[in-house]
């Protein structure tokens, strides 16, 4: 399928990666409260994310909310970009972010955006942290692009789930695409449902795959959305997208859900941190010596930070 009417932005953007080496630390916590370490390598470090979404606010309260991310040793931020927000705001919480050890990715996206009247807004961020990145030095500078598009929550889902699919490899298609276009170097990162392979779909090479291997090969890096509230649940959901991403020589972050939901098994939030954080450490001894896992997130900070201990 075509991909819908797309505004090419010229230019080349020259990126300049910081060296991210430092080693960095799984904590598994013991039946009696202690910590047990389980360290990454330099070679190969775990991430420890979360989405930031009310950028405004966050930027504005920004000693403690480096505060908390410190304490609970996050270093991968997928930060909003809010073209309300000053792009100096951006540049000072980005140069503190890198100095404390954090990585920041650009995080855009709504369920309707693979719909072609709203695809000019994923152009549209695109651009913008081009011309942003262009504008500050390599310490103030977005590492990556992070899209956040989850059609499958809109009626016309159910409607029409062929068309919306299409749709939905033509946007993902677009950013990369755009990305390698517009900010090559930087990370072109998505959320990831754990149930895509339940979908056949081209693989652009005259065959068929899952629609989770075709979006894991497009992708330089995925967050799959392992909403579970328990360690064999989050591990099982996740098998045929690890075994995936590992085909494919893939980056996966395994994320869980901390905002209340109707359905009580999706969410730590009743659960708590305690819990949450057990289970987490199982999840990374269970997976730790998978070259396609890439360490884990918490979906949110502001559900993140309400969490009962």
């Amino acid at each position: 399928m075509k991909r819908q009417q797309k505004f090419r932005f010229v230019g080349k953007v020259m990126v300049l990666c910081l060296a991210f080496t430092q080693v960095l630390f799984y904590h598994s916590v013991q039946d009696d409260g202690t910590n047990q370490v389980f360290a990454a390598t330099a070679e190969r470090p775990l991430y420890k994310a979360t989405w930031l979404w009310n950028t405004g606010s966050l930027l504005v309260n920004k000693v403690s909310t480096f505060q908390f991310l410190q304490q609970n040793e996050v270093n991968l931020l997928f930060l909003q970009v809010d073209p309300d927000v000053s792009a100096n705001d951006y540049k000072s919480f980005i140069q503190e972010a890198s100095a404390r050890g954090m990585e920041v990715h650009a995080l855009g996206g709504a369920p309707d955006w693979i719909l072609p009247e709203q695809q000019m807004k994923l152009y549209k961020l695109i651009n913008w942290v081009k011309t942003y990145n262009n504008s500050v030095t390599a310490a103030e500078q977005f590492r990556g692009i992070h899209l956040d598009v989850e059609p499958y929550v809109m009626k016309s889902w159910y409607a029409d789930t062929d068309t919306m699919l299409g749709l939905w490899r033509d946007t993902v298609s677009g950013f990369v695409e755009e990305m390698e276009i517009e900010t090559p170097g930087l990370i072109a990162g998505a959320d990831m449902p754990v149930w895509l392979e339940k979908f056949n779909v081209p693989d652009g090479l005259g065959g068929r795959t899952t629609l989770s291997n075709w979006m894991i090969r497009k992708l330089d890096q995925v967050t799959l959305m392992a909403y579970r509230d328990h360690a064999s649940d989050i591990i099982s959901s996740i098998a045929t997208e690890m075994e995936e991403a590992e085909r494919n020589g893939k980056p996966a972050i395994v994320a869980v859900e901390t905002l209340p939901s109707s359905d009580a098994t999706i969410s730590y939030f009743e659960k708590g941190k305690f819990q949450m954080m057990r289970d987490l450490s199982t999840v990374g001894e269970s997976l730790g010596n998978r070259a396609s896992f890439a360490g884990y997130a918490v979906h949110d900070y502001d559900g993140w930070i309400r969490l009962k201990e």
